[in-house]
């Protein structure tokens, strides 16, 4: 019997299946599933137009149709089902002029990347594999789906991509896939930055990330890899880790002249992936400054913790153990302002005469220091009495 990642989505090519059309497993959750990895997507592809599609099921979203893709809605499940399809030329050599649907399963894995990705599997589990791809498999090795050059010229994000499977599977890459990824690797310039971020995020997350690190210093790619073209060397001091934003971090503290800020720009990362950059550099500083105490623990977030430990090892080769965060904050009195026995409110009626202005905020952010750093009891009486020792200044 299938996984139970599979069993629902296999409703649906059954479903397909009954009103004549063909559809199969496609894709990384196929490869996952013979290597035995844990599967998160699963792809569905389908001789169905996505017109037919959409007679066929009751609810459709159609996010993709120029592709073919749309998204079945199917048990309050959604499942992303694509139309068998070949590709134009690349002009671009990052994505086709045009995608022609046909009704041959074979057609389809012919145009995809490598042959470990263009196995196909029916809703029985039966495998079709016309590219030799369980064979690669078992031998570890990524090889491209026919010429490599072809598969390069046409997109070549898949000379990243290679390197990223090769980081997160631990496989070796194939001679001549290896010597067209050298010889076309100056085409990685033309790639949508974002699309080189995703890729690499998921590079550096790889447990073989050592292996990949490998490969970049002997075809020598990192000269296309913004900011580490700079820094190549750090890319060997990286440990594997989920998130750039550690990453970043760490190119900051060890490089006079690039900071995390310059990453997240380099690579058009979010504001929020920057601002955990940020953090983390920051409490980077305050901790070779004043160590781990009541205060610090307080400030950093604690889905930051990991990231903190995992920077600071990098960096200077430290190992802080996560059970110190853990019962500092444990002994805090608060977890947050909003648990402050006082608000601005208070502050204004025990000083009528004042206006409002920013005595308000640095008067309740002192008051917090010394809460959580137990120098004061968060309880408003003795706050108050505090404060009258405490005179706020005038704006």
């Amino acid at each position: 019997m299938l996984p139970l990642v599979f069993q629902k989505a296999a409703e649906v090519i059954s479903i397909i299946e009954k009103h004549q059309y063909e559809a199969y497993f496609v894709g990384g959750c196929v490869r996952d599933y013979i290597i035995d990895r844990p599967i998160h997507d699963v792809d569905i592809a389908t001789s169905a137009t996505p017109a037919e599609i959409q007679e066929i099921f009751p609810k459709v979203i159609p996010v993709g149709l120029e592709h073919g893709t749309v998204i079945v809605r199917h048990q309050q499940e959604s499942f992303e089902v694509t139309t068998y399809r070949t590709d134009g030329t690349y002009t671009d050599h990052r994505r086709p002029d045009k995608v022609q649907f046909v009704r041959n399963i074979k057609e389809d894995l012919n145009r995809r990347d490598f042959t470990m990705n263009a196995i196909a599997m029916n809703a029985k589990g039966e495998i079709l594999d016309p590219f030799a791809g369980r064979k690669d498999i078992s031998q570890k090795r990524i090889q491209t789906v026919g010429e490599a050059a072809d598969r390069f010229k046409e997109d070549a994000l898949r000379i990243i991509r290679a390197l990223r499977f090769s980081s997160q599977l631990g496989f070796s890459i194939e001679k001549a896939t290896k010597e067209a990824m050298e010889k076309y690797k100056a085409l990685i310039d033309k790639l949508a930055v974002e699309r080189l971020t995703v890729e690499l995020e998921k590079l550096c997350a790889g447990v073989f990330y050592t292996k990949a690190v490998d490969y970049i210093f002997e075809l020598e790619l990192y000269h296309y890899l913004p900011i580490f073209k700079d820094v190549p060397l750090l890319l060997k001091q990286i440990e594997p880790v989920s998130s750039l934003a550690p990453v970043f971090a760490f190119v900051e503290l060890k490089s006079s002249s690039i900071s995390a800020a310059d990453c997240v720009k380099a690579y058009k990362c979010s504001n929020y992936l920057k601002q955990q950059a940020n953090i983390l550099v920051n409490a980077y500083h305050r901790y070779k400054q004043h160590g781990i105490d009541a205060w610090f623990v307080y400030q950093l977030p604690e889905e930051q913790w990991d990231f903190f430990v995992y920077l600071v090892k990098q960096a200077d080769k430290e190992i802080i153990n996560i059970q110190t965060l853990c019962t500092i904050k444990g002994q805090l009195p608060i977890l947050s302002k909003k648990e402050l026995c006082l608000n601005g409110h208070d502050l204004m009626r025990w000083f009528p005469e004042r206006t409002k202005g920013k005595w308000i905020k640095e008067l309740l952010d002192e008051v917090e220091y010394q809460i959580v750093t137990s120098k004061l009891a968060n309880e408003k009486s003795k706050v108050k009495d505090w404060i009258q020792w405490n005179q706020p200044d005038q704006d």
